[in-house]
């Protein structure tokens, strides 16, 4: 999409580090808008999660670099390698990684 991108990463857990890394996926979103409009789909007013896991991906964190210093830091300051420019987005979605794609799920339900 051109208004997110989404990558693979390991939760290692911060302060509350396993021995086992979780695999996620990490959306990041480039507009405030699009963000508002994801967390509004996932999420009641109440912070409860609007579907059941087991039909729609749970997100498990959110960042905005507009209410979270740390996050705003990291925005500033991540390059990919080999990157010219810093290219972090302010907002963030991060959700538990499925087992196989929405191509792969749509094909074998």
């Amino acid at each position: 999409s051109p208004t997110c991108k989404i990558y693979n990463a390991l939760d290692l857990g911060g302060s509350q580090a396993t021995s086992k890394p979780k695999p996620v996926v990490m959306k990041f979103i480039e507009k405030e808008e699009h963000f508002v409009n994801e967390m509004q789909a996932r999420r009641n007013n109440d912070g409860s999660p609007r579907f059941s896991a087991e039909f729609v991906t749970p997100d498990l964190d959110s960042y905005r670099a507009d209410q979270d210093a740390g996050y705003a830091d990291a925005c500033k300051t991540w390059k990919p390698h080999g990157a010219d420019a810093n290219v972090l987005p302010d907002y963030c979605v991060v959700m538990e990684r499925g087992e196989r794609s929405l191509l792969q799920a749509m094909n074998a339900e």
